[in-house]
């Protein structure tokens, strides 16, 4: 889990610290740096993944860049140990031998390292600019969701294929624990009545959905549809699926895309939910309905303290990040000007224009 990141000289931040929980939101204005810091964790997730051979590394596994690489290392390596006093490493090329030996008394730097300074995790990202209705969808690939969940569909069916458990407390309806089902469960408890029907054609890597609600009483396709349904299909896919395993960080941006505020609400509660199973999730807003939903269901589930809104905004040219924690009752300890006051801004110009002073700005 991230509890903390230090951002130094890296596009508005001159020197900033960000402060996470298990539910982060980074709310703020537009161009206020809250897909800045969002970028700054994926450069983080990326560098940490690089294997580059140095004694200072302490991210590296020695697995991926290697000097030398052989097909049969069994067949070429020699490992000659004799007691516990030396040791002789080599191979042999061309009929010349290439080893290198190790002597009791010298100090040995191990080649291969374990030490890291950053925890195990596995990090799933999902942008603001994801694939909308399409006719198909792409399948296959690894098994984790594209940055614009274009293979949503195909981790569904995969779902069921490999068993994947979600977690018990997201767990919306017993009648069947099937990967798909609970997809279509927490669907339906975001955007209403519908039925999901997934088919994969393997020889073409295509996955193709078909949807069903009260409206339409026949199966469509998504084109057939708003984008509601293909902006959040992915969010819920990738929630459910990082409820299956640990150590799991869950980055979304603008997760309220297309959603009517009821569906917002509810899109919050699910991604607390999808926090208290376990998953460090990081959102990037700019609905209060997230938020409100989000700090509502953590208040059900009596876990406030890990809740965390980082209210981002520009002061003389300048990012100021304000940690807004909740309570145990759901409020936020403070309410900063411009953290989703524009309601009450606009409610009292129309209260004034009706008691007479509507030139009032």
């Amino acid at each position: 889990m991230f509890h903390n990141l230090k951002i130094e000289n890296f596009k508005c931040f001159p020197k900033h610290d960000i402060t996470f929980r298990d539910l982060t939101i980074l709310a703020g204005a537009n161009a206020s740096g809250k897909s800045s810091i969002i970028q700054a964790m994926l450069i983080l997730e990326e560098t940490a993944k690089v294997n580059i051979p140095g004694e200072l590394n302490l991210l590296q596994n020695m697995g991926q860049i290697l000097g030398i690489q052989v097909g049969a290392p069994s067949a070429l390596v020699a490992q000659d140990v004799q007691g516990d006093s030396d040791c002789d490493f080599a191979f042999w090329l061309d009929g010349r031998k290439f080893g290198y030996y190790i002597d009791r008394d010298s100090v040995l730097n191990l080649g291969a390292r374990m030490e890291r300074e950053m925890p195990p995790h596995e990090m799933t990202y999902l942008n603001a600019e994801r694939i909308g209705p399409r006719m198909l969808y792409e399948a296959g690939g690894k098994e984790k969701i594209t940055a614009n969940g274009s293979n949503a569909v195909y981790l569904i069916e995969q779902g069921d294929k490999m068993g994947v458990a979600v977690e018990g407390s997201l767990i919306f309806d017993r009648a069947s624990l099937k990967f798909s089902h609970q997809v279509e469960c927490w669907m339906q408890a975001i955007l209403g009545e519908l039925q999901l029907q997934v088919y994969i054609d393997t020889l073409k890597a295509q996955s193709e959905l078909t949807i069903k609600n009260p409206i339409a009483h026949d199966s469509v396709i998504p084109t057939l549809t708003g984008f509601g349904i293909s902006y959040v299909l992915p969010i819920v896919v990738s929630g459910l699926w990082c409820s299956s395993r640990k150590n799991q960080v869950l980055m979304i941006e603008n997760p309220e895309a297309h959603l009517h505020p009821s569906a917002q609400s509810a899109m919050g509660q699910f991604l607390a939910l999808v926090a208290g199973a376990g998953v460090q999730v990081i959102v990037e807003t700019h609905s209060e309905h997230i938020v409100d939903g989000a700090r509502l269901e953590m208040m059900y589930l009596e876990k406030t303290d890990q809740m965390l809104v980082n209210f981002l905004s520009c002061r003389e040219g300048e990012i100021e990040i304000t940690p807004l924690l909740v309570n145990n009752k759901g409020e936020l300890d403070e309410w900063p000007a411009g953290f989703f006051d524009q309601k009450q801004r606009d409610l009292r110009k129309i209260f004034q224009q009706r008691m007479g002073n509507g030139n009032t700005k």
